[in-house]
């Protein structure tokens, strides 16, 4: 069906072999109430001229596509997984409602699981569609450490019910911009309203706190049998490779291979910022080369604990800056109000 999708389309459609996919299956889940762009619609053709427009916009991930809840306007990410994989467990596990009445459950809510009809090897998990979680500026010292909070209570929630995410990394770590973004962003394009123009209107994320964080994509976790203690096991690589005892063949502690990867994403957004060297030590000693001189996942929370509870709130509210930020830059934003991405 596929190579039919291609061979009809010829110079009137510039889509792909992982885009047809969807425009194969854009029916079965139009039927489920998931309407996808216009451009993975079976009847879509190329727009004549080459003006950018939104039906030109490709996918980031063959993996996910953005789509709309017929019901309710809501926007979602499908992914299209196997399902020989712990992923669809793992992920309604922490979805059920025993263990999202946790709120240390920072794991991405799964709205409901599409089974392609007379294929048993493939399955859509539904979520709400959420934004990287660096990708806005951090400009309070609080707002960074709410998100570490949140994170690193994820991670010992996982852990205390023997679960291992095994790429708790930079692109498996997200936020609900609904409050930072109001309008809306693009899925293509995560710093556009429209994915056409670029440039978001938002909020300090200090000015609308709570806000929430999320750790997605189960695909690599596992989650060993309750009361099993001491467990090694070796395991597939993600996006992470500097994980020093990482090995597909001799066995590590996964636990502690967890908290050095998000270890790492930490000491890369605190290594971009003036003003964050408050968590410089709780990075170094969850990044330690030894997996044993590594804090546990609720050890890691302790020591953030220690690191804020003695702050007032002038100092959660003490300003950080981009290091990338020129000198003529930051007096713009500081003295007359400019408000770019970049800051």
């Amino acid at each position: 069906m596929l190579e039919i999708c291609r061979s009809s389309s010829s110079a009137h459609d510039d889509r792909d072999t992982t885009e047809l996919f969807w425009v194969h299956h854009q029916p079965f889940l139009l039927s489920c109430g998931y309407k996808l762009r216009p451009r993975y619609d079976p009847s879509w053709v190329l727009p004549p001229g080459e003006e950018l427009t939104e039906d030109r916009l490709i996918l980031l991930t063959s993996a996910v596509i953005d789509a709309v809840r017929v019901q309710d306007n809501l926007k979602v990410a499908i992914k299209r997984v196997s399902t020989t994989t712990s992923e669809i467990a793992i992920g309604m596990h922490l979805s059920s409602s025993a263990m999202s009445s946790d709120p240390r459950n920072h794991s991405v809510a799964i709205l409901e699981i599409l089974y392609l009809p007379g294929d048993g090897s493939t399955a859509f998990i539904v979520m709400p569609m959420l934004h990287g979680f660096h990708r806005l500026p951090f400009r309070r010292f609080g707002e960074f450490a709410e998100a570490v909070q949140q994170f690193l209570e994820g991670l010992e929630f996982m852990h205390e019910h023997n679960i291992v995410h095994r790429d708790a990394c930079l692109y498996n770590m997200m936020m609900d911009a609904s409050k930072a973004i109001p309008r809306g962003f693009h899925f293509a394009s995560g710093l556009s309203h429209d994915g056409l123009n670029f440039g978001l209107h938002w909020h300090d994320r200090w000015l609308v706190r709570p806000v929430q964080y999320y750790f997605i994509d189960f695909g690599l976790s596992h989650q060993y049998p309750r009361g099993l203690k001491n467990i090694l096991d070796a395991g597939i690589f993600g996006q992470d490779r500097t994980v020093p005892e990482m090995s597909t063949t001799v066995p590590y502690d996964p636990f502690m291979a967890d908290v050095y990867q998000l270890g790492n994403v930490f000491m890369e957004i605190i290594s971009k910022y003036e003003g964050l060297e408050g968590f410089l030590e709780l990075a170094t000693v969850m990044t330690s080369k030894n997996p044993q001189d590594r804090p546990t996942a609720a050890e890691a929370l302790l020591m953030f604990e220690c690191i804020v509870s003695p702050l007032k709130l002038e100092d959660l509210e003490r300003r950080v800056w981009p290091k990338k930020l020129w000198p003529e830059e930051r007096y713009e934003v500081e003295h007359l109000g400019a408000k770019h991405l970049i800051q």
